[in-house]
């Protein structure tokens, strides 16, 4: 006669406990660029000179170790970003844009020439690179 093996019957409550996967904090990695929703037209990246196109991919790698974090505590015009209302583009606004993204971001990339986008985690999508200072009121 064989041995049968009994299933013990475990408590739920006791033993190993499964927690959810934590979210991470996107906070605390670095950026990563993606050109992939680049607007077409006059503040296209094909748009550019060879300068600011050098000049763009200079600004990526320099941000590339820091944090968003520690980008939130830069200066605006340095590695730093601001954040400017959505209404002040003077462009059609991309149908992915949803009306509850009240603010887009604008981080320099050529001494003071913006380019802007919007954040998804810890992905910046440039938008537009406002190479002659005529895609928002500047001030």
């Amino acid at each position: 006669m064989k041995n049968k093996k009994k299933i013990r019957n475990t408590d739920a409550s006791k033993g190993r406990r499964i927690y959810p996967p934590q979210t991470p904090n996107y906070d605390q990695q670095p950026p990563i660029f993606s050109l992939e929703r680049v607007q077409h037209g006059d503040y296209c990246f094909s748009a550019l000179d060879n300068k600011c196109k050098a000049q763009f991919a200079e600004s990526i790698f320099k941000r590339r170790t820091i944090t968003w974090a520690q980008i939130k505590s830069q200066p605006r015009h340095g590695l730093g970003f601001e954040k400017i209302p959505v209404s002040q583009i003077k462009q059609p606004i991309p149908q992915f844009i949803t009306e509850d993204q009240e603010d887009l971001i604008v981080f320099r990339y050529n001494g003071m020439r913006p380019m802007v986008g919007y954040r998804v985690k810890n992905i910046f999508y440039v938008l537009w690179f406002d190479h002659n200072f005529t895609l928002y009121d500047h001030g």
